[in-house]
C-alpha cells in the first residue's frame, strides 16, 4: 500500500471519549470470570455452554449510527471521536454515499488492522437504475412520467460513467466484497469518494472514486487501545439524496444499532426542510436518540446562539412529532480535530474567538486545572457526547447482554448444583436417576413440545391481530384523507392544490406496532416462564432434589427492533412540482377521488409490509430462537448429568462429546 495511511497519535496522551464504558467492562469481566471457571468444571456439557456463552461475551460490539444533515460534519465528527484526526477523508464535498462501519478493537494490534468494501447486488442495482429508486417507485405510482424521465435519465448518465471508469468488470463487481488487510486514505477514497451528487466527476486521483457509485458499504477494523470494549461507529449518507437511495441505506443501517446519534450543524439546525430527517428519528425511542448539534465554532457568538438554537430544535420537534425528550448537546467537530491532533495554530481567528467567548461561559471549577488541550477537547463537545453514549450502552445493549449472560450462568449453576447434591447423596449410600434416561427425554420432549406449541399459538394470534389493526389503520387513514379531498373540492374547486399530512397514518401503524409488541412480549414470557418452571420440575423429580432447592430461570425477551421503515418517504410528503401536475392532470371529483384513493393504497402497501417483514416477523423469529436455544442449552445439560447419573452401561459417550445420544434432532 501507499504510505498514506491515517496516522495515529503515539507521543500525545489519549483524549478518550469513550472511558464511561468502563464500568460496563468491569461487570463484564466479572461475568467472564465466572464462565472460565465453569468452562473447568468436570461437566462436560455445563464447560462446552460456558465457553460458548465467552464467545458471545467476545462478540459483544454495541454499534452507534450516526445520521444527520449532508454537510453537518459527521465524518469530522467521527474522527475526532475514534482519535484518529484523519482516518477518513473530510477536507472534500461531502464524500459519504455508503455507510462506512468503524469497529474498534480494544485488543487487535495497530499492525493489523483491515478493511472490506461491499458492492451492490445485481437486483439493488437494477432496482435503482430501471426504476430510479424511491423517488422513481413514488414517481411511477403518481403517474408523473416527466418527473420519472428526469430521473432516469440523470441514472443513465451514472451507469455509464460506471461502466466508462469501471469497463468490462462493472457487472462482475456487481455482488462482491472486495477484502485488505489494511486501508490507507487512497483505498478508502477510492471506494467511498463519491460526491452529493451521483454523476459529479471525481477529483484529483483517476482511482479516487472508482468504485463509489456501487459500493453499498465499508468496513474498517482498527485498534482502539483506550476502549474499554470494542464499539462500531456506523457514519451514514445524508437523508436528502436525489433519488432518496441514502435514505433507504440511512434506514438499513439504523435497523442495526440500537443507538441513534443525529448530527445537525449549528448553522441550520433543524427545521421543516428536515422533515425527512425528523420522520426517521420519530419511530426511535427517545432514550436512544441523541442530537449532536455541530460546527458551534462556525458561529459569531455561540454563547447567545445555543440557547435560542435549542429553543428552536424543541419546537420543531414538538411540531413535528419527533422525539421530544432526546438529549440535545452542542460542539464542535472541529474543535476535537484539532484538540486529537495538537494542532492549534490551524485554528483560524474566527474559530479561534468563538472558542474563547465558549471558553469564558464554561470553563469553570475542575476542567480550569486541566491541559490546554484537554479544556479544548470538553469544549468541542465530545466527551460530553461520548459519555451520553456510554451511559445508553451502558443502560441498553450492555445492560441486556448482563441479563442474558447473567440467566445463562445462574441456570449453569443450578446443573452444577444439581451433580453436586447428586454426588453428595451418592457418598451416602447407592442413589441415582429416580427415572429411566429414556423416561426423561421424553418428558423433556414433552416439554419442548408444549413450550413450542404454546408460543407459536399465541404468535399466530398475535400476528393475525396486528394484521388486522394495520389493515384498519390504512382504512382509516384512507377514509379520513377523502373525505378531507371532496371537502377540498367542494370548498376550492379543482384549481387550488391540496395536501394532506400523512403522520396520522404514521402514527396509527407505530400504535399498532407497539400493541403487537406488548402482545407478543406477554406470550413470549408466559411460554419462557412455564418452559423454566416445567424444567425445574423435571431436575427435582429425575435426581431426587429437595423442591426448595435452584430453580431454572427463563431467559430475557429479544430487543423489539424500532420501526425505522415508518419514516421512509412516500408520496404525501413530497411537495414537488411532479405533485402539483399529478394534481392538475386530474379532472373531476371521482378522477380525483379515485386516483388519489390508488395513489395512497400503492404507496402505504410497502410500509405497511416492511412493518410485517422487517420488524414484526424477525421479532417473533428471535422469540422461536430464543426458546430454541434455552431448550436445547436444557437439554445438553440435563441430559448429560442423567448420563453420569446413570449406572453403567446405560449409555456411553466419547469423553469429547459435549453433547449425548440423548439429543433431540433439530427441529
Amino acid at each position: 500500500m501507499t504510505p498514506q495511511a491515517p496516522t495515529t497519535p503515539k507521543d500525545r496522551p489519549a483524549l478518550s471519549a469513550f472511558s464511561g464504558l468502563g464500568a460496563l467492562a468491569t461487570r463484564l469481566g466479572a461475568l467472564d470470570e465466572a464462565m472460565i471457571e465453569l468452562a473447568g468444571c468436570g461437566e462436560e456439557s455445563i464447560a462446552h455452554q460456558a465457553r460458548e456463552l465467552r464467545r458471545q461475551l467476545r462478540g459483544f460490539e454495541p454499534s452507534v449510527t450516526l445520521i444527520g444533515q449532508v454537510k453537518a460534519g459527521k465524518t469530522t465528527l467521527v474522527n475526532a471521536l475514534t482519535g484518529w484526526p484523519d482516518l477518513l477523508p473530510a477536507d472534500v464535498n461531502p464524500w459519504t454515499s455508503v455507510v462506512t462501519s468503524l469497529h474498534m478493537q480494544p485488543q487487535m494490534r495497530r499492525q493489523d488492522r483491515r478493511s472490506a468494501f461491499r458492492f451492490f447486488t445485481n437486483d439493488e442495482w437494477d432496482n435503482l437504475i430501471r426504476q430510479g429508486g424511491r423517488v422513481g417507485e413514488i414517481a411511477a405510482r403518481a403517474g408523473a412520467e416527466d418527473e420519472l424521465e428526469k430521473v432516469r435519465a440523470q441514472l443513465d448518465e451514472m451507469r455509464e460513467k460506471s461502466k466508462a471508469r469501471l469497463g468490462r468488470k462493472f457487472q462482475m463487481l456487481l455482488g462482491q466484497t472486495h477484502n485488505y488487510e489494511t486501508f490507507d486514505k487512497e483505498l478508502i477514497q477510492r471506494y467511498v469518494c463519491l460526491g452529493d451528487d451521483f454523476w459529479e466527476e471525481a477529483d484529483g486521483s483517476p482511482d479516487q472514486g472508482r468504485f463509489a457509485d456501487i459500493t453499498k458499504s465499508a468496513d474498517l477494523w482498527f485498534a482502539g487501545p483506550d476502549l474499554p470494549l470494542p464499539l462500531c461507529l456506523r457514519d451514514t449518507p445524508g437523508v436528502n439524496d436525489t433519488f432518496m437511495i441514502r435514505e433507504q441505506i440511512t434506514i438499513n443501517a439504523l435497523r442495526g444499532s440500537r443507538l441513534c446519534v443525529v448530527v445537525l450543524s449549528a448553522q441550520q439546525a433543524l427545521s421543516s426542510v428536515d422533515l425527512g430527517l425528523i420522520r426517521l428519528i420519530s419511530n426511535v425511542k427517545a432514550r436512544e436518540v441523541i442530537i449532536f448539534v455541530n460546527r458551534i465554532d462556525e458561529l459569531a457568538d455561540p454563547v447567545q446562539a445555543v440557547p435560542q438554537i435549542r429553543a428552536s430544535i424543541v419546537e420543531t420537534l414538538r411540531k413535528f412529532d419527533g422525539p421530544q425528550e432526546a438529549e440535545i448537546l452542542f460542539g464542535s467537530g472541529f474543535w476535537a480535530h484539532h484538540a486529537v491532533a495538537d494542532s492549534f495554530a490551524e485554528l483560524g481567528a474566527d474559530s479561534a474567538k468563538a472558542l474563547v467567548s465558549w471558553a469564558e461561559t464554561h470553563v469553570t471549577g475542575a476542567l480550569a486545572q486541566l491541559s490546554p488541550r484537554e479544556i479544548i477537547w470538553h469544549l468541542s463537545g465530545l466527551r460530553a457526547l461520548g459519555d451520553a453514549i456510554s451511559d445508553r450502552i451502558d443502560k441498553g445493549p450492555g445492560a441486556r447482554l448482563e441479563e442474558s449472560l447473567g440467566v445463562a450462568l445462574g441456570n449453569l449453576r443450578t446443573g452444577l448444583a444439581a451433580r453436586t447434591q447428586q454426588e453428595n447423596s451418592a457418598n451416602a449410600g447407592p442413589r441415582h436417576l429416580q427415572i429411566t434416561p429414556q423416561d426423561l427425554v421424553q418428558q423433556f420432549d414433552q416439554i419442548e413440545d408444549r413450550a413450542h406449541a404454546a408460543l407459536e399459538s399465541g404468535l399466530d394470534k398475535v400476528h393475525r391481530s396486528f394484521a388486522g389493526r394495520t389493515d384498519n389503520a390504512r382504512r382509516a387513514f384512507l377514509g379520513r384523507a377523502t373525505g378531507s379531498l371532496i371537502k377540498h373540492l367542494e370548498q376550492f374547486g379543482e384549481d387550488e392544490i391540496w395536501t394532506y399530512d400523512p403522520s396520522g397514518l404514521r402514527m396509527l401503524l407505530r400504535s399498532a406496532y407497539k400493541v403487537f409488541a406488548q402482545g407478543a412480549g406477554k406470550t413470549g414470557t408466559d411460554v419462557l416462564t412455564n418452559a423454566a418452571n416445567d424444567i425445574s420440575a423435571l431436575y427435582h423429580h429425575a435426581f431426587g432434589l429437595a423442591s426448595d432447592g435452584p430453580a431454572i430461570a427463563p431467559p430475557p425477551l429479544p430487543a423489539v427492533p424500532a420501526p425505522i421503515g415508518l419514516g421512509q418517504t412516500i408520496a404525501l410528503d413530497l411537495r414537488g412540482s411532479w405533485w402539483a401536475r399529478f394534481w392538475r392532470r386530474q379532472r373531476g371529483y371521482e378522477a380525483f377521488s379515485e386516483d388519489f384513493a390508488r395513489l395512497i393504497h400503492e404507496e402505504t402497501k410497502p410500509v405497511v409490509e416492511t412493518l410485517h417483514q422487517q420488524c414484526a416477523a424477525p421479532h417473533t423469529q428471535a422469540m422461536r430462537q430464543t426458546l430454541s436455544d434455552f431448550m436445547q442449552g436444557q437439554r445438553d445439560v440435563i441430559l448429560g448429568l442423567a448420563q453420569q447419573a446413570a449406572a453403567p452401561p446405560a449409555i456411553e459417550l466419547p469423553p469429547t462429546a459435549p453433547v449425548n445420544r440423548l439429543k433431540r434432532s433439530a427441529r
